[in-house]
């Protein structure tokens, strides 16, 4: 019986240590952080896991990405080069209590916005772009995105979930591609 729980012990630590997971039971352990660049960009490519995206506009001429990070090593790569911002989460982040990243854009029409996200909801706040390519495995995809739904083509995939959008296979340059595997899809759109 001891092996059987000193093998369990072990297998769930191994897990933890395999999967580059950190469980954070000391909120102090992390804290808010800022990353500001004055450089022009035109896309935003999000890989992340566990963390809830807020992606909003401002009458500013700077980006600003609003995170929770660890004082000692950092769980995130965030950097702006050729007119793209892009946001990795380099290890996972289980236990942190404000697990959520802002991210203001100065207000303009971007090329392409693409996130994707295991466990956590993507929210537009008036945010317009050409492209939006969404991910999300356990999470909801809500908000105002800029613009008439009518210029899109749109293609939403919701496995356990609802979509107040539906397919909107049209010849247009703007594309919206929405895939949510448990949740739901609640845009709307300014025009």
């Amino acid at each position: 019986m001891m092996k059987k729980i000193f093998f369990g012990i072990l297998l769930v630590v191994s897990m933890g240590i395999i999967s580059g997971c950190m469980v954070t039971e000391d909120y102090d352990e992390y804290e808010r952080q800022q990353f500001r660049s004055a450089e022009e960009i035109s896309e935003v490519i999000v890989t992340d896991s566990s963390t809830n995206y807020t992606l909003q506009v401002s009458d500013t001429e700077e980006l600003l990405v609003e995170y929770s990070d660890s004082p000692t090593q950092s769980w995130y790569n965030i950097d702006v080069a050729d007119g793209t911002l892009k946001i990795e989460k380099t290890q996972g982040t289980v236990g942190v209590e404000e697990n959520s990243v802002i991210i203001t854009l100065p207000e303009k029409e971007y090329q392409s916005i693409a996130i994707e996200t295991s466990n956590g909801d993507i929210t537009f706040e008036n945010v317009f772009s050409d492209k939006y390519k969404c991910s999300v495995e356990n999470g909801d995809i809500t908000g105002t995105l800029n613009g008439s739904e009518a210029d899109y083509l749109i293609v939403v995939k919701t496995e356990n979930g609802d979509s107040n959008l539906k397919n909107n296979v049209i010849e247009s340059s703007k594309s919206i591609e929405f895939n949510v595997e448990n949740g739901n899809v609640d845009i709307n759109f300014s025009e």
